[in-house]
């Protein structure tokens, strides 16, 4: 019996460990489409095409923000961190009017193909994880400013994972 015991309590404790990585299922079974188009400012999805999506960051400072979108969205697109400058997805510092700026020069069928971020050199240290969290934001197609100061709310996980489980084009109307 006490081995049993035992082994129940290892069985508990691992399962719990595996609850604690880091992949947040959604909190719903269907895609919350107001919430989406809340968030994305849009009547219908843009976003990336699924497959790797490659990121060019001479900041060193988005890294870490990347790695919590991959986790949110576990599936059809993986964002990755290269040193190609011709990456999809190129940030840099340059001194801009603002903190930031981010532009998409390119998109086809409601796809993103490339995608520009600039920020300021001489935005306030303090601010500068914010910034960086906003533009990261922008470039995954969260586009209503008043929800970037959210951070990696419960809504902002869930309407990132779903914005990437429809299809481009998909009409959130």
């Amino acid at each position: 019996m006490k081995r049993f015991l035992i082994v129940l309590v290892f069985v508990f404790v691992f399962l719990v460990l595996i609850g604690c990585s880091g992949v947040i299922p959604p909190p719903v079974d269907e895609p919350p489409i107001d919430l989406i188009r809340e968030y994305t400012a849009r009547d219908y999805v843009q976003r990336w095409a699924d497959g790797e999506v490659s990121i060019v960051d001479f900041t060193g400072k988005t890294e870490e923000i990347w790695k919590e979108i991959n986790s949110i969205i576990d599936g059809p697109v993986v964002f990755k961190m290269t040193s190609n400058p011709a990456a999809q997805i190129g940030i840099e510092y340059q001194p801009i009017d603002g903190m930031f700026y981010v532009g998409f020069p390119g998109m086809e069928d409601n796809t993103f193909k490339k995608c520009g971020i600039l920020i300021d050199p001489e935005v306030p240290s303090d601010l500068l994880d914010t910034v960086c969290m906003q533009t990261v934001f922008i470039a995954v197609g969260i586009n209503n400013l008043e929800k970037w100061d959210e951070g990696f709310s419960q809504q902002m996980k869930t309407v990132i994972y779903w914005l990437y489980r429809l299809e481009p084009g998909y009409p959130l109307s």
